[in-house]
């Protein structure tokens, strides 16, 4: 009888040491977990053709399938000739990890009221839940009425 109870004790033993993973222990799940967007900015630095006040832009950060993850709109603001304008926050919608940046997207549409152009450099920050910021830059970038929207890969376009 003694060794049965002792059995029993060894087996409980055992089976409550074992099992990490379903007790959400740091042993098969390996105690972290893949860091995720919780702020990101864009900064414009125009160039000689700013953006008018009533013209309105959309800024969206994209996830490798089209899944909205951070997006900005402006409207009523003007962006003068040669000046920066920024930074703006993108309000972050759904999960991003620092890991999508590879393969992510960022979107800019600008719905032009009358004839407007707008010629621009274009920066971009994403802070991370681990407290790391990536940041991206495209330069000599034009939007107009005949093409109002661009769609820039981020993966190129970090800077180290």
């Amino acid at each position: 009888m003694r060794n049965l109870i002792a059995l029993v004790f060894m087996l409980i033993a055992v089976a409550s040491t074992g099992c990490e993973a379903t007790r959400g222990g740091a042993g098969a799940q390996g105690g972290s977990t893949a860091p995720t967007l919780t702020a990101g900015s864009v900064t414009f630095q125009n160039r000689d053709s700013g953006k008018d006040a009533n013209s309105a832009v959309a800024i969206e950060l994209l996830r490798n399938n089209a899944e909205l993850a951070a997006e900005s709109k402006l409207v009523g603001t003007k962006f003068d000739d040669n000046a920066p304008a920024g930074p703006m926050a993108l309000s972050v919608g759904s999960p991003f990890r620092a890991a999508d940046t590879d393969s992510a997207r960022l979107r800019i549409r600008m719905t032009p009221d009358g004839k407007d152009e707008w010629t621009f450099d274009l920066q971009m920050a994403l802070t991370f839940s681990d407290g790391s910021i990536q940041r991206f830059s495209w330069p000599a970038l034009r939007l107009d009425n005949a093409a109002p929207e661009r769609t820039l890969t981020l993966g190129p376009a970090r800077v180290p």
